[in-house]
């Protein structure tokens, strides 16, 4: 197994190890077991316990410090594949109602870090800026398209993107329905939460193999030999879990960060916003309570960790670059880089069903949307649980 990531993930220099966890030692039996305590696992604990329901939550790391630890966290309704090609590949319903989905995802996913209590997300708006001139017919379809389906977005010409944000470009999307998000505290943050309501969590604790029993429950061990007996099982350990499927279902990438010094600016950027581009692959900003500027991008196919970490010290370099190209008047020495591989899907959508075989349901909350689709995914997830019926659980099956 290659690591999942590399370098100095800011939100885990930020947070440190806020939290431990015991490990499983002895032989469990629950209603639900999750396998995978990053926001996905987490998300989906978190609405089953929020439910009534009886969840035990294993994980194999410390409790994200793998792939959430490296997440930039921009929380956007817009997915990595523009709604008017969307609709082409999977059909207008489909394409609508995920985009629909993301928006709601958001608006859930903010009134859920305020009632966690600690500061861990704050509403933004999200501004996606033509990467090319030529960009721009397509955009400007795009814009009426969401416009048609309710979506809050509106057209930034070139000469108000340049006074107004202090871009050269020529025109922009701006939407009112984003967030950014510290994922590593507010994973830790759900837990305890799932914790206090009953759940049990652990670390440090690996499944070797499951099976489904004639009884209709899952039978787990661990690489120790502990037994858990769960009613239900969900994995969420990200791109992993596709080792776990009859075939490969998603491609991996890899991805690049880097967090700035502490900036004594009052003001980064109008609004401070999300900020993205039209490009494929493309260069995301946001920025941090602490004053810092994140960006991230120059994603490439993965091939092995080992040739994903040599590149960081050249995609550090040009991402630093890329700042000081979109922003010259706004000082940026990068302080942490990392790097991290995540998965993609052929049409941008997640992957949230059941294996056909033995009925372990799967929460793959692939691309850049990953976190709100984990939270359509938990809601999913919950409804089955609990026998109600769900219009969207078919949107993202396997066999779509």
């Amino acid at each position: 197994m290659s690591k999942l990531r590399s370098g100095l993930p800011y939100f885990l220099i930020r947070n440190g190890l806020p939290y431990t966890y015991p490990k499983l030692q002895q032989d469990i039996s629950t209603e639900v077991l999750v396998v995978g305590a990053g926001i996905t696992g987490a998300l989906v604990a978190h609405a089953l316990v929020q439910a009534g329901v009886d969840v035990v939550v294993v994980e194999r790391h410390s409790i994200g410090t793998a792939s959430t630890s490296a997440s930039t966290a921009l929380l956007q309704y817009e997915i990595d594949m523009p709604l008017r090609t969307l609709r082409e590949q999977v059909g207008v319903q489909v394409a609508d109602r995920s985009y629909l989905l993301c928006a709601r995802a958001v608006t859930d996913l903010l009134a859920l870090s305020r009632s966690l209590g600690p500061h861990t997300a704050s509403a933004r708006n999200s501004l996606q800026y033509a990467s090319r001139p030529r960009d721009v017919s397509g955009m400007q379809q795009e814009l009426h398209m969401r416009q048609a389906i309710g979506l809050p977005v509106e057209w930034i010409d070139a000469s108000t993107l340049r006074e107004r944000f202090g871009l050269r470009k020529s025109g922009a999307l701006f939407s009112r329905c984003g967030a950014e998000i510290d994922p590593y505290a507010f994973t830790h943050a759900l837990f305890q939460q799932v914790i206090a309501a009953g759940g049990k969590v652990f670390d440090r604790t690996q499944v070797d193999r499951h099976a489904r029993a004639r009884n209709g429950t899952y039978e787990v061990r661990t690489s120790e030999g502990h037994r858990i007996s769960a009613g239900h099982l969900v994995m969420a350990t990200g791109y992993t879990s596709q080792d776990l499927l009859p075939k490969p279902v998603i491609d991996l990438d890899s991805t690049y960060a880097v967090a700035s010094q502490r900036l004594d600016r009052e003001e980064l950027w109008s609004e401070e916003c999300l900020i993205w581009e039209t490009a494929n692959p493309y260069l995301y900003l946001r920025t941090t309570p602490d004053r810092r500027v994140i960006i991230g991008g120059l994603d490439v196919p993965f091939k092995n960790a080992k040739r994903r970490d040599a590149l960081m010290p050249r995609r550090t370099r040009q991402l630093t670059k890329a700042f000081q190209k979109l922003f010259p008047e706004i000082p940026f020495e990068p302080e942490y880089s990392w790097c991290g591989t995540f998965g993609k899907t052929k049409d941008g959508l997640p992957y949230i069903d059941q294996d056909p075989r033995d009925g372990t349901w799967f929460v793959l909350g692939m691309g850049g949307n990953g976190i709100t689709f984990s939270q359509v995914g938990a809601a999913i997830v919950r409804n089955a649980v609990l026998g109600r019926s769900d219009p969207d659980r078919d949107l993202f099956r396997f066999d779509r």
